[in-house]
């Protein structure tokens, strides 16, 4: 199981790519690089202002833990203020979610965060690597304890290989109501829809859905994603040649 599959109460069904464990393991990586450069750089700094030549060897310990505090805090601050998402996370194109597939709260953030030295320092990441491969949903102990997942965010194909495929001579018009939208209303659901599958957010898309059934006057019998899909395709098959 390598997908983290979704029914939302509004019976949108969701279907996320986890992230691999090697993804993870790198992201893991960029991420304490950069706090070992910045620990290095607090050290060059203080020595070059002469702080580590202080007599108060209390004092100077004190004040150059405080300069390493943002290191301390530096995945726990990043998920929270960028959507579940470190520079190496980034990077990678991974990121923290809840396991019904929306954002995760900063006391979640903060659960992974604590757990990380039981998952990755306790072990030599034994512990974290054996859980994300053992697990359902690729999780490690900080993601069982906070009821969140890692993604991938990487598209597995261009969008214009989905929704925008090639109109064949075989389409037959599903929705003649299309007639009633224009250009402009065409692109409009394009770029919305877009928007929606690429933040992998399923309430931009049942909003779009359920705007297209008001507008139109129609009662589609199946899934909100595959409406949308249907109304385009039905609108560039039917003013293709005009």
């Amino acid at each position: 199981m390598n997908r983290l599959l979704i029914n939302t109460p509004q019976n949108v069904k969701f279907e996320y790519k986890l992230a691999s464990v090697g993804s993870r393991i790198i992201a893991f990586s960029i991420d304490y690089f950069i706090i070992v450069c910045y620990a290095l750089l607090i050290i060059f700094f203080f020595s070059r202002i002469g702080l580590f030549n202080a007599s108060d060897n209390w004092l100077m310990m004190g004040v150059y833990m405080l300069f390493l505090l943002p290191a301390f805090f530096y995945p726990f601050l990043m998920e929270t203020f960028f959507s579940g998402q470190t520079i190496g996370k980034i990077i990678m194109k991974i990121k923290v979610v809840k396991v019904d597939g929306t954002r995760a709260n900063i006391y979640q953030y903060f659960v992974r965060w604590v757990c990380t030295i039981i998952d990755i320092f306790l072990c030599a990441g034994a512990l974290g690597i054996s859980s994300i491969i053992a697990t359902r949903n690729a999780q490690r102990i900080g993601d069982i304890a906070a009821d969140t997942a890692v993604i991938n965010t990487k598209q597995d194909m261009a969008i214009q290989q989905t929704l925008f495929a090639e109109i064949t001579q075989a389409h037959h018009v599903t929705f003649p109501q299309v007639v009633q939208l224009s250009d402009e209303d065409a692109n409009i659901i394009k770029e919305v829809y877009q928007k929606g599958y690429e933040r992998k957010d399923y309430h931009i898309i049942l909003a779009l859905s359920n705007k297209l059934v008001d507008l139109l006057q129609v009662k589609p019998q199946m899934r909100p994603e595959e409406f949308i899909d249907i109304i385009i395709k039905d609108y560039y098959f039917t003013f293709r040649d005009k």
